[in-house]
């Protein structure tokens, strides 16, 4: 399948902001995890488990992207 430049890079700037928001929020979470002392620390831990395992699906979908990359690029002109 061949991806068209502007729609992948679009993909790919999406990708990063979500990527990027996701881990202020993990860290914003992290800061009032800190601080909240109402006994619902096994809560705060599943949430920020929840965060780990939304990363690691952006780090899937990046490889994804790098091999949808790869596979699209025009094969060099063998020169003989």
């Amino acid at each position: 399948m061949i991806v068209d430049g502007e729609s992948f890079v679009e993909l790919a700037v999406h990708l990063k902001k979500a990527s990027d928001a996701l881990l202020e929020t993990a860290k914003h979470l992290s800061h009032i995890s800190n601080n909240d002392h109402s006994g619902q620390e096994e809560e705060w831990h599943d949430t920020l488990n929840a965060l780990v395992a939304l990363q690691a699906e952006f780090t899937y979908m990046e490889r994804l992207m790098r091999a949808v990359l790869d596979a699209n690029r025009t094969p060099e002109p063998v020169i003989q």
